[in-house]
């Protein structure tokens, strides 16, 4: 078959018959566009890519099932270059028809989901979760959902688990590009060689990719969910879709070793990498290369390679047809789930979301879908536009409403809302620190202006009990600082990357600190932190007997605080919702032997910290005396210990004043401050 004449030659492999590719119906003619010839195998990507992010979000083997989206990206940039360059040959590009097409493909389901996750939510949600709807629908229906859920990942955050709309996001990066890209190729098509049209968007791509790389080191949350560093997948498949213009495409020779690789490099990461894996940068290579090895691969005459034909198999093309709606239901329903059972769901509850989730995909495709992409509803342009905008405009609304009545917080029982509140900050100027701070800007406790006389060091868990030791201290009458980072432990020579933490920066920040201690004479030091992540690591034993041995020998007496226990859930958010529906509460208990049992290498090593001179606290006996049990329960009747699963809340730090008496104390010859009092 020859290819059409014009500048954008070589695309032979769209004829115009067969099927169009924006209905996936025979003989549906699309106004004033030519059909383009049906390519199956990208159905059957699109089955690959939606396959594996919900068996990710199920927790059924694929961990890396998420690098699905990238597929998607290539796929989305891929698709729609072909159809705006089909038009701009054919002289007949709109950029109000090219809108229109999107409209109609992206936002009748959508609607149909996010109306039923409102009216879902209306019931199910605490006022503070559906409050937090409200901003999503807010962000989704500004095109920034991306930019919201970036801004929302902060480290006391709600869990992303329980955001229904979460995953939006993606589309938001895909129609953030598409408010571009159409019109950057409409001037570049004013270009006669079709080479110099490439390089622009080559050169778009490289950079992207670069920031990619860069930021997902550095600023992983934004790097994730930001277009600048998302649209090199896109472009990608842009990139791919003017090849044909630059030469004849691949050789057929290399077609079939082409496509077993693409499809190998998005499988091989759905089952390698896993939530610790950074991402997207250099990671995000393999799926995203091998999309674009899949699409290259089965383009052009000829029989399709083996992988290509897999692809095709019609079972997976079906699932490929029902991928946007089953993407856009299958999240909701995990959300709720989780939302509803604060502890992980069963194997077999999370199967039985899966086939929900296939079962209204399938229902939206037929019914949603299929009916608005055909025209059979709203087939003018003028109604599509008028009935979108009222929807949207109705829904700014809601999302507003609910946003300004914090979720009609007037549904709390007074009970509820005590526990709900326990997750609000800590009160005081509590916040992490640079290397820069050290010395003259450390967190003050205490009393002003005396000579300090403990100097409080750890991450996140030990900003947590800072309420408790600056009312102590004020008590006592003393001077205190605190050297704090989350995600950060306080040892000399280490760190573990995390997102929160200082990373390769902890070293000199704690080496900074060690030497505050010397040249300030500090008599006593008191470590906290989530020792249960950094015991993982075999380097952080050595490490923390470095640390000990050096304050020692600065002259500072150690107070170890044993880390409090940990719930796997959102501790006040859970006491909220089981107060709320009337639940018992203390279900929410955690057994002694659990929790020696998860903090089994802590409690090993606590020998060799005494055998050092270290002065161990351990909050457990407190807090079991607090609620007179022998299990460990995570409120008493006057509040939430915890703000969420396992950092301490200010009432819970303040619970604990008693186990820190013994730090908090005046130095022999110190002159007492007026007006202090003896600590509990």
């Amino acid at each position: 078959m020859s290819p059409p004449a014009g500048r954008f030659r070589g695309y032979h492999e769209f004829p115009r018959e067969g099927r169009d590719y924006r209905t996936h119906e025979r003989s549906i003619p699309m106004a004033r566009h030519p059909r383009l010839a049906y390519r199956p195998d990208i159905d059957g990507l699109r089955a690959v890519a939606v396959l594996g992010v919900v068996s990710c979000h199920a927790g059924l083997l694929a961990t890396g099932g998420f690098v699905g989206v990238d597929v998607f990206f290539v796929i989305s940039g891929y698709l729609i270059t072909v159809l705006i360059l089909k038009d701009l040959e054919g002289g007949r590009f709109s950029i109000l028809e090219f809108w229109e097409r999107r409209i109609r493909r992206i936002v009748p389901a959508l609607l149909v989901v996010v109306v039923a996750t409102l009216a879902a939510g209306w019931s199910l949600l605490l006022p503070h979760d559906l409050a937090s709807l409200g901003r999503s629908i807010v962000g989704l229906d500004l095109i920034v959902s991306n930019v919201q859920f970036w801004r929302e990942t902060g480290y006391f955050e709600a869990a992303a688990e329980q955001k229904p709309l979460l995953h939006t996001w993606s589309l938001a990066v895909e129609e953030q590009f598409y408010l571009f890209v159409p019109i950057f190729l409409l001037l570049l098509s004013r270009i006669k060689q079709p080479r110099r049209m490439f390089a622009p968007m080559a050169l778009a791509a490289a950079l992207s990719f670069g920031l990619s790389v860069y930021g997902t080191a550095h600023h992983p949350s934004a790097t994730f969910y930001l277009l600048p560093t998302r649209a090199w997948e896109l472009l990608v498949g842009v990139l791919l879709a003017m090849r044909p213009a630059l030469g004849d495409g691949m050789s057929p020779r290399l077609k079939g070793p082409g496509a077993a690789l693409g499809l190998a490099s998005i499988l091989i990461p759905c089952f390698l990498y896993d939530e610790t894996t950074p991402f997207p940068g250099l990671a995000a290579l393999p799926p995203v290369l091998g999309a674009a090895l899949l699409i290259a691969s089965g383009s052009g005459p000829g029989r399709l390679p083996f992988a290509s034909r897999l692809l095709a198999w019609r079972p997976m093309v079906f699932v490929g047809l029902i991928s946007y709606s089953l993407y856009l239901w299958h999240w909701p329903l995990f959300a709720f789930a989780n939302h509803e059972d604060v502890r992980p769901i069963s194997a077999g509850v999370r199967l039985l979301l899966v086939a929900a989730s296939l079962v209204l995909g399938v229902i939206s495709w037929r019914y949603v879908e299929t009916p608005f992409r055909t025209r059979r509803l709203l087939g003018s342009r003028p109604r599509l536009l008028t009935a979108s905008g009222l929807a949207f405009a109705g829904l700014l609304l809601v999302g507003i409403g609910l946003e300004r009545t914090r979720g009609l917080e007037g549904r709390h029982t007074p009970r509820s809302k005590m526990f709900a509140d326990s997750s609000r900050e800590n009160p005081g100027d509590f916040h992490n620190l640079e290397i820069g701070d050290i010395p003259g800007n450390l967190v003050p406790l205490g009393v002003a202006g005396r000579d300090v006389e403990l100097l409080v060091w750890g991450d996140s868990h030990a900003v947590a009990l800072l309420p408790a030791l600056d009312a102590l201290c004020k008590e006592a009458g003393i001077t205190a600082r605190a050297a704090t980072h989350s995600s950060t432990a306080p040892a000399l020579g280490f760190y573990v990357r995390k997102e929160f933490g200082l990373n390769e920066r902890a070293i000199p920040f704690n080496a900074a600190v060690l030497e505050h201690v010397r040249a300030g004479k500090i008599p006593r030091v008191l470590m906290a932190g989530a020792w249960g992540d950094y015991f993982r690591d075999a380097r952080f034993s050595d490490a923390l007997l470095r640390t000990v041995d050096s304050l020692r020998e600065a002259g500072a007496a150690v107070y170890f605080v044993n880390d409090v226990p940990g719930f796997a859930f959102d501790v006040s958010k859970a006491l909220a919702l089981y107060t709320w529906r009337g639940w018992d509460p203390s279900r929410l208990r955690l057994t002694l032997s659990q929790h020696e049992a998860a903090n089994r290498l802590e409690r090993e090593f606590l020998p060799k910290l005494r055998d050092r001179g270290v002065t161990v606290l351990d909050p457990v006996p407190l807090l079991r005396a607090r609620t007179g049990t022998v299990d460990i329960l995570p409120f008493d009747d006057n509040g939430s210990f915890y703000r969420d699963g396992t950092h301490l809340s200010a009432y819970g730090a303040l619970v604990l004043k008693p186990l820190f008496a013994p730090a908090v104390r005046r130095s022999p010859g110190s002159p007492a401050h007026p007006g202090s009092l003896r600590a509990n």
